[in-house]
């Protein structure tokens, strides 16, 4: 009993760590599992928390509760940790004067406690990209299109004067390489394609959006690339995104044979018939 209650109070809890903490059990179902949103316990000191208390443990980042569960997300979503240029007149709540996860993000639900899709800070949203232009200015967007990248000249356009890849990438790729070797980005690109596209709805989408393949589609997969020479480019911890099918950039960008592939086809689909990259009949 001492050490259980030790174990709850440490705030040292992941998803793995919580499934053992409030089950007993190794494995679990997903109906049994407790959500951490809803134990106090799982992020703060005690069961009930008191703004002006030690909300926290000590020396504990509040942002690394978060990464416990959501790992993927401090190098795969919209950057923390990091200063915004006017933080006095910055619309959102800032930490330690940065922006972190819950300057987006509001763990506890809203005010009535009911929560919103995402948690997103002041929701429920009817676009969830609303939210962004909380602190992006909307008419900044609006006449830059990231899949027309080059000029009447062949050249890479430029948008307020950076070459127009740094609106998805962090550094120019290089256009001869295979992108799974040398690609990096901004963000998750399910996230990045999102500032334009709303989520596709349906279940195609939750069926396949951030899916880790079976065995038998990723041999499949392979075979594509071998016989086709194309590519089916999946996201950190093998999972399909929107760029696994359709290929986001304007013809004459990528001169690698593969990652060309489907570029300003109809659709930007990577291949004419897309499932059978991945499924056989």
């Amino acid at each position: 009993m001492v050490i259980s209650s030790i174990l709850l109070a440490s705030v040292l809890t992941s998803c793995d760590t919580q499934r053992l903490l409030w089950s007993g059990k190794s494995t679990i179902t997903l109906s049994e599992y407790e959500n951490p949103h809803t134990i106090c316990v799982s992020c703060h000191t005690n069961e009930t928390p008191q703004p002006g208390s030690e909300l926290f443990g000590p020396g504990v980042d509040f942002t690394s509760r978060c990464l416990d569960c959501h790992e993927d997300y401090k190098e795969n979503h919209h950057p923390t940790d990091f200063s915004p240029t006017n933080p006095t007149s910055f619309p959102l709540p800032l930490f330690g004067g940065e922006v972190r996860c819950l300057t987006c993000h509001d763990i506890h639900g809203g005010s009535n406690h009911k929560g919103t899709p995402k948690l997103l800070r002041g929701g429920p949203y009817a676009d969830r990209r609303e939210i962004c232009f909380k602190c992006h200015a909307r008419e900044s967007y609006a006449s830059i299109d990231p899949h027309k990248m080059l000029d009447s000249r062949g050249n890479i356009i430029e948008v307020n004067g950076k070459s127009v890849c740094l609106l998805c990438h962090s550094k120019k790729p290089d256009p001869a390489v295979d992108v799974a070797d040398s690609v990096r980005f901004r963000a998750d690109v399910g996230f990045l394609c999102w500032r334009c596209h709303p989520p596709m709805p349906g279940s195609f989408f939750d069926r396949h959006f951030l899916v880790k393949p079976s065995a038998k589609t990723l041999q499949n997969i392979q075979e594509t690339v071998d016989s086709l020479i194309a590519i089916l480019p999946l996201v950190p911890r093998g999972r399909i995104t929107c760029s696994t099918c359709h290929n986001p950039h304007q013809q004459g960008v990528i001169q690698h044979e593969a990652a060309a592939k489907g570029s300003d086809a109809i659709s930007r689909l990577r291949l004419p018939s897309i499932c059978s990259g991945c499924h056989k009949v």
